[in-house]
């Protein structure tokens, strides 16, 4: 019986905004890893995988902003 796993590439979308990344982890979306941002020293890049899902709620987010900073 042969169980190898195939590991496929898989498309990453990164996020430069920790509320962002944070409201996306709350949604139940996988945290894949955290980075330092190399054009601006001392943030973060926060690197989760793409799917419709994700565009979804980061579209939410958008159009919901403002609501969500003031809580």
């Amino acid at each position: 019986m042969n169980t190898t796993a195939k590991n496929t590439p898989r498309d990453i979308i990164v996020i430069y905004s920790p509320r962002l990344a944070g409201y996306l982890m709350l949604r139940g979306f996988y945290l894949v890893g955290v980075q330092p941002n190399l054009k601006q020293p001392g943030k973060n890049c926060f690197s989760f995988f793409s799917s419709q899902m994700l565009k979804e709620a980061m579209e939410d987010y958008m159009n919901r902003r403002d609501e969500l900073n003031n809580l």
